[in-house]
């Protein structure tokens, strides 16, 4: 009914996949299951896209759904490393003690960042390694 406990596709595993990578900023929504959060979804993404941009980074940003994400890990956990399954682990924490209000949830290369609600560009900011120590490390 509605889809909910659909299983999962391999569109959707790959997207889970690839939000638990790291140098990944991923946003986890709500938006399949509470009306009214695509808002927050989108400041989510605004702020996540403009802090890469002022860190010099073309990390991707990927938005997953709970749904996708409840349908998919059971079948991609073996295939995780261990900030995958740890970050994976403290979602679904958030998930049983906040329910669907903990979401969004903000992960940025594999550590959870924030959740529920929308971080500020500078929060983002502090999560990404700073530009000035990779250029250095590569010198």
């Amino acid at each position: 009914m509605f889809g909910l406990f659909k299983k999962g596709s391999e569109e959707d595993s790959a997207l889970v996949k690839r939000a638990l990578s790291p140098e990944t900023v991923a946003v986890v929504s709500a938006s399949c299951c509470v009306r009214g959060t695509a808002d927050i979804d989108a400041e989510t993404e605004a702020a996540a896209h403009a802090a890469l941009e002022s860190a010099h980074l073309d990390w991707p940003v990927v938005t997953v759904t709970v749904t996708q994400a409840q349908s998919s890990l059971g079948k991609i956990s073996g295939e995780l490393d261990s900030g995958g399954s740890k970050v994976a682990q403290q979602v679904s924490e958030l998930f049983m003690s906040h329910g669907l209000s903990a979401f969004p949830v903000l992960i940025v290369n594999q550590r959870l960042v924030s959740y529920g609600g929308a971080p500020d560009k500078e929060l983002v900011g502090k999560a990404l390694p700073a530009a000035s120590n990779t250029s250095q490390a590569l010198h």
